[in-house]
């Protein structure tokens, strides 16, 4: 059994956790194929479900124990929360395909990462469908300088719509600002850098129905 504790709101947390980034949004879509820790999630989530508030995002952390960590693989984790709407979320990593991680929850909804940068989701409504970024993790390194992003999206006739944003770097602290603009939009994201100028933490826009989410990388 993973949660020993005896603290209903561990159990409650990881059952939420682990059902995924419930922010009003559908389900099902393009993803990657499952895993032994995908359904070693499901089974958690089958053996704790009780109806409960949220899991706040501290709880969360606190219940990704050693124990959770060994029995599901040590894989990457990722620890979001929606900046919009009070809700997180546990995603375990599934692929990796060069430089591109995906990671997802048990019922289906993925975050794709390039060298720590979104470059799509699937599952929640609003999904940014591609990104090219290329140029983008160099100007976040060094934390000056300017680059290009191109967003996909779908229109209501559900064909792809490239969005072309230009951003600027600056340091701010630990932190590097991105500052993007275009298409009538604009969106800053914020990260900041752990060992090896590898992305820990880092505030990324998804997309204008979605905007922003914190995501947090714990290997």
């Amino acid at each position: 059994m993973f949660w020993t504790t005896g603290k209903n709101v561990v159990r409650t947390a990881m059952a939420v956790a682990l059902t995924g980034l419930l922010v009003a949004c559908s389900t099902g879509s393009d993803t990657v194929g499952n895993s032994q820790t995908l359904d070693l999630l499901k089974a958690t989530v089958t053996r704790n479900k009780a109806p409960a508030p949220t899991a706040t995002r501290d709880q969360l952390r606190a219940a990704i124990t050693p124990e959770f960590r060994a029995q599901s693989g040590n894989v990457p984790l990722l620890l979001v929360s929606s900046l919009r709407v009070p809700v997180s979320s546990i995603l375990s990593r599934a692929s990796v395909n060069q430089n591109v991680e995906t990671y997802i929850t048990p019922d289906q909804i993925t975050f794709a990462l390039r060298d720590g940068i979104l470059i799509a989701s699937r599952g929640l409504g609003y999904d940014l469908m591609a990104a090219d970024v290329s140029g983008v993790s160099e100007r976040i390194r060094a934390g000056s300088g300017t680059a290009v992003r191109t967003h996909k999206y779908l229109d209501g006739k559900n064909q792809l719509v490239p969005y072309r944003f230009d951003c600027s770097y600056a340091r701010a602290g630990a932190e590097v600002v991105e500052s993007c603009s275009g298409e009538g939009l604009s969106f800053t994201n914020k990260y900041t850098l752990g060992a090896g100028g590898r992305i820990a933490v880092s505030t990324q826009w998804v997309s204008p129905g979605l905007q922003s989410y914190l995501i947090e990388h714990i290997r």
